[in-house]
């Protein structure tokens, strides 16, 4: 696997729009923001047009895609942090040149509908991506000590990286199944995994590690979409699983049922090391993941970590 170079102070952002439109003001405030922070800044050419189709996506399949390939086709670009998620992203996949992609990896970061592209580049073009904050959606308003030094960190140049929650939150993680294991990690927004069952794109969990989260899902939704993966034999080879946010995934049908005991429920019985509780996903503050990566999991004593190989 590629680590693709750091992104160091000076360096050039490209900020790519996979998924939802952006209204002019707000980009250049993101613009702002990155420049305030010591950055230059490209923009992908469907945010500089303004394009927005149907009020959820930032221009056609094929638009997107030719934004999204021109940003690593720039030698100027270091980076490429999407603005936000929302919708859309599958629509992209089969317009990308996956060939021009791998020959200019570089540090790619985004979560939620950008879980496409996540693991497609990490598993298909071989480069590490990075499940961490957006520039709308976090590095505008909520870029908070941790989630600022938990990206860094992860996109900088180690050799070994122990994932930690915040210290200042005190949030612990948990162990639905004791055990060790280790495996490339996969994974990402639980909608967006289980609409990739049966795709071209669809990842090989074999003797990987799974991460999934969520944000404002029904349990009857979640439990559906697990389901899904199940039925299409995602877990079955799985070396472990590491489970983040859930905030706001309730089962209104029945209160008392929480998402804690849901996921229990749904992932204990398989068998293999599961570890919850990663403040990663859709929060404030959020830590940043590297897709691809070499994971050492050990449910046991609640520990994490990356190791380049």
């Amino acid at each position: 696997m590629i680590y693709p170079r750091t992104l160091h102070a000076g360096g050039c952002i490209g900020i790519a729009a996979p998924a939802f439109p952006m209204e002019r003001e707000r980009l250049e405030k993101c613009v702002n923001r990155l420049k305030g922070l010591g950055y230059r800044v490209r923009t992908g050419q469907n945010l500089e047009e303004g394009k927005d189709s149907h009020g959820y996506l930032c221009g056609g399949g094929r638009e997107r895609a030719a934004a999204l390939c021109s940003l690593f086709a720039d030698p100027e670009v270091d980076a490429i942090i999407c603005i936000r998620g929302g919708y859309g992203s599958a629509q992209m996949m089969k317009y990308l040149d996956y060939d021009l992609i791998q020959k200019n990896p570089k540090v790619f970061v985004g979560y939620s509908d950008i879980t496409n592209l996540l693991n497609t580049f990490a598993l298909k073009c071989g480069f590490i991506t990075y499940h961490g904050p957006m520039v709308s959606s976090n590095i505008l308003e909520n870029y908070d000590e941790y989630t600022q030094t938990s990206f860094l960190k992860a996109i900088g140049d180690w050799e070994e990286l122990e994932f930690m929650n915040d210290s200042l939150t005190s949030v612990p993680f948990e162990t639905i199944t004791g055990g060790r294991a280790e495996g490339r990690l996969i994974g990402g927004n639980v909608t967006v995994v289980g609409r990739m069952m049966g795709t071209f794109y669809q990842p090989d969990s074999r003797g990987k590690i799974i991460f999934l989260e969520d944000v404002d899902e029904p349990i009857p939704s979640l439990d559906m979409y697990i389901t899904q993966m199940e039925n299409a034999g995602f877990f079955d080879e799985a070396a472990g699983i590491l489970l983040g946010d859930y905030s706001g995934c309730i089962n209104k049908y029945g209160e008392e049922y929480l998402i804690e005991e849901f996921l229990k429920d749904k992932f204990a019985p398989l068998g293999i090391p599961v570890l919850s509780g990663l403040q990663v996903g859709h929060r404030s503050p959020t830590g940043t993941l590297p897709i691809g990566a070499w994971c050492r999991l050990d449910a046991d004593n609640k520990k994490i970590t990356f190791v380049k190989k």
